[in-house]
């Protein structure tokens, strides 16, 4: 597109040679031609496909359809000298005022926007221009509406600065129509907004709020191990981990311009390889001081909540056995303990915490007794009495102790001197080789962990200690080729998450089998009758539940849990423990439905439907959806600043048909490129960029640093490359094209057309005190959403190579139609 002085430059070139077809009379279609076609395309920056040509309706052929996403509008071009009566002075004026004089241009340009579906026009004769909106959809008079006027070229001359930011394409994308019109219809409403009480949550019945304690206290006994420190948790529930590492390319790939060498990586292929491989690697530097260098460094990779903590827990609880640990005492310590205010002296905390957890849980050694400090720092002690000391020694025995006393409470005041010290005794005169854990630098932003893995370095070399600090793999491999952290030399070992399924079923297992309440639960019901329950009968309902999950057929639910969460095992248990807890969750129609099923022999186990499922997650305890606060997003959500309500969801089909033409090594996309192919649509960069970082933030996609599992805080670097995740790829086969989905989103999608809006919210269902809305109703409101989204995506999208013009389609027939279908014989 141009600049406004390169259309005026082209503009001028034009006028001069607009002086040829003074004389002449041109037909409309050389008005087109030799006129309309230069302004548009030469001065205003338009291009061929932006432009339909001489489109058929029942009225005729009109000359120009011009689209962008979410604006079209027609131009319709008349013979040259076919003047239009306007009024001299106005730049402006009522499209009623100038009706009557220039009534068949009108009309004929009204009855071409009719049939078209569309409102806004321009009719020129090559010199004049009518450019204004010519129909209405709320009803209003259409003859008030402004229209703006150009009564010749001089005109356009001198008034070119209102002409360019009107009808240039480069002001159009920007204000997604005609500037001057300045109108309402973009400004979009929003159903949940006129709701009452849409923050207030649900009243259960007393039943529910009786029985929710003793769901919470099963459902404590799976979440609160989300990170397993206990050994016989540890046994009874650890998943080990068949693929630990990356493959070959992966992990060449990650490291960039130097590949690593994999003798540099773990090579293990199962965790209790790589657990003796850690083990060899510790016990391969014999214990003594004259070793000049410790073991080296063991770094611990992986995802956020694939489980470093539970590993690092496994290796020292349960894998290395009593002997390897009785040689090698550890100190464990958490960053998550330590606070922002604590990070600007984190290294001295870490010392100073190491140390006073030796004295708690190795007190045998006496490592803080008068005996054992004596040892530590014998040689110091010597060269202090070979310098004076010994005088008292021998001759003044209180004076000495008074001198090795305080010189003792004055060697401990430096931690890391002293720790250093500590950790020379115990090699020396014990044989021992302590052992520092750092976990959960990684809770931390990139500069926290660049200290704690620095640090580790530090004390490694200075303490002679082995180290093990797990990061997260983003940041590692991200700045680990880079002074100054290319100068060390560490073992680095890759955690990948286990399969879900195992994880969840063995937390459940566990907590099920360690489970016993005595007494009843009773209440009353929405039905008005009253439910006793043996509070050990909730742990049928938990079985019933791991039957749904993990029954013979593929479980919905475990497959939204797989697909949306991980490998983030933590926010998957997350997950679920909101769906458990949540007000939605009609948990007394689930203990009755499984006595049923129980005394029926039923063996369908379909005790929980999905969109209950969907339901209760999206909504925990609010009655409504809000796409702020929930687990679900919203994909027809546009930006700030934009009304492409189909942006997001074209740039997954458009990830995913990559995908599915090259397959997943070449899924990688450019987003320059990305941004280069929706600009051509009209689609503003900005907004595209704007859209691409959300989905980031949703994990709807993925960079090829999220491989690496970088937190999505900033936005896209410009040389980024993504690709749909697994996540994205499961709401655009599985989720969005499914009632639940859409009987969400409905509530908090921005409506941008008055009658929809109304039409939506006229029969849109309240929830009562329970959150229960009227079927009938929650279908017709999706049905009418359906529609509405139907006549966005035909303002919004148009035929090309590069983006579906058939989303809503799509939609229908990948499972929305069946849902629609399904419910019909509900609510008949």
């Amino acid at each position: 597109m141009h600049s406004i002085d390169q259309a005026r430059e082209k503009f001028e070139d034009f006028k001069r040679n607009l002086e040829a077809y003074k004389d002449i009379d041109l037909t409309e279609s050389d008005t087109r031609s030799k006129i309309l076609d230069e302004i548009l395309k030469n001065v205003l920056g338009w291009t061929e496909n932006d432009i339909q040509r001489e489109g058929h309706t029942h009225e005729g052929y009109y000359d120009y359809l011009i689209s962008i996403p979410n604006f079209k509008f027609i131009v319709e071009a008349k013979k040259t000298h076919n003047d239009f009566k306007l009024p001299l002075k106005n730049k402006s004026t009522s499209i009623g005022s100038i009706r009557k004089e220039n009534l068949e241009v009108i009309n004929q340009i009204r009855y071409y926007l009719l049939e078209a579906g569309l409102q806004h026009g321009i009719i020129s004769n090559g010199h004049q221009f009518i450019i204004g909106k010519f129909l209405n959809s709320d009803a209003s008079d259409w003859t008030k509406n402004k229209c703006l006027l150009f009564h010749n070229i001089d005109d356009i001359s001198n008034r070119f600065v209102d002409f360019y930011n009107c009808l240039s394409k480069g002001s159009i994308v920007e204000n997604v129509g005609f500037e001057f019109l300045n109108e309402d219809e973009q400004k979009a409403q929003i159903i949940s907004t006129s709701l009452p009480n849409k923050e207030v949550e649900l009243i259960r019945n007393s039943f529910s709020s009786n029985i929710t304690p003793i769901i919470n206290e099963i459902f404590n006994e799976i979440y609160k191990y989300d990170v397993l420190d206990d050994k016989e948790l540890i046994e009874k529930c650890f998943v080990s981990n068949e693929e630990i590492n990356k493959n070959r390319s992966e992990i060449e790939r990650l490291f960039g311009d130097r590949p690593r060498r994999l003798s540099e990586i773990s090579s293990a292929r199962n965790t209790n390889s790589i657990v003796k491989q850690i083990k060899d690697e510790i016990e391969s530097v014999p214990i003594t001081l004259k070793t000049i260098e410790p073991p080296k460094p063991i770094i611990i990779v992986g995802s956020k909540g694939a489980g470093k903590t539970t590993f690092i827990n496994f290796l020292f609880k349960v894998s290395f056995d009593d002997l390897f640990l009785k040689k090698r005492p550890y100190v464990y310590l958490d960053f998550r303990k330590y606070t922002e205010e604590d990070l600007g002296r984190i290294n001295s905390l870490i010392i100073k915490d190491s140390i006073l957890s030796l004295y708690e849980f190795y007190p045998d050694y006496e490592l803080h007794s008068l005996k054992v400090l004596k040892r530590i720092y014998l040689t110091e002690i010597k060269r202090k009495e070979e310098a004076g000391w010994g005088h008292y020694k021998e001759h003044n025995p209180e004076k000495y102790y008074e001198y090795l006393i305080s010189f003792l409470e004055e060697c401990q005041k430096d931690d890391e001197s002293h720790f250093i010290k500590l950790s020379e005794y115990m090699i020396r005169e014990r044989s021992l080789r302590l052992c520092l854990i750092i976990d959960n630098a990684d809770q931390f932003n990139t500069e926290v962990q660049k200290k704690a893995f620095l640090f580790a370095q530090s004390i490694n070399r200075k303490a002679k200690c082995a180290v093990i600090i797990s990061l997260r793999e983003g940041y590692y491999y991200s700045w680990r080729n880079k002074p100054p952290f290319d100068a060390f030399n560490s073992n680095v070992y890759h955690v990948t998450a286990p399969p879900y399924e195992d994880v969840l079923q063995k937390r459940i297992d566990y907590a099920l089998e360690n489970f016993n309440l005595e007494g009843k639960t009773f209440g009353d019901l929405q039905s008005n009758y009253r439910l006793e329950l043996k509070n050990n009968s909730v742990k049928e309902y938990f079985l019933s539940v791991r039957q749904t999950l993990f029954g013979r057929e593929n479980s919905k639910m475990l497959n939204f849990l797989k697909e949306t969460t991980y490998p983030n095992i933590r926010e998957g248990l997350e997950v679920f423990n909101n769906f458990l807890l949540s007000g939605h969750s009609n948990v007394e129609e689930y203990i009755l439905r499984q006595r049923f099923d129980k005394l029926s022999d039923s063996s369908t186990h379909n005790l929980i439907p999905i969109w209950e499922f969907i339901t209760a997650v999206a909504l925990e305890n609010k009655k409504y959806y809000n796409h702020l606060i929930s687990k679900i997003n919203n994909v027809f959500y546009p930006v700030e600043g934009s009304s492409s309500q189909f942006l997001k969801i074209q740039i997954l089909y458009y990830l995913k048909s990559k995908i599915d033409k090259v397959g997943y090594l070449e899924k990688y996309i450019p987003v320059i490129n990305i941004s280069e192919d929706f600009s051509k649509l009209s689609y503003k960069p900005s907004i595209i960029i704007a859209e691409i970082n959300e989905l980031l933030k949703f994990n709807l996609i993925e960079t090829e640093d999220s491989l690496l599992d970088k937190d999505s805080e900033l936005d896209l670097p410009d040389n980024s490359n993504i690709s749909i995740s697994m996540k994205g790829n499961y709401y655009v086969k599985s989720l969005i094209p499914t009632f639940a989905y859409m009987d969400l989103i409905v509530q908090d999608t921005p409506i941008f057309d008055d009658d929809f809006y109304t039409r939506i919210r006229k029969s849109f269902p309240l929830a009562d005190d329970t959150g229960k809305r009227s079927l009938y109703l929650r279908k017709l409101v999706v049905e009418r959403f359906v529609e509405y989204l139907k006549y966005q995506e035909k303002k919004e999208t148009f035929d090309n190579e590069i983006v579906s013009n058939r989303i809503v389609e799509n939609l229908l027939n990948n499972g929305l139609e069946n849902d629609l279908n399904k419910l019909l014989n509900k609510t008949l």
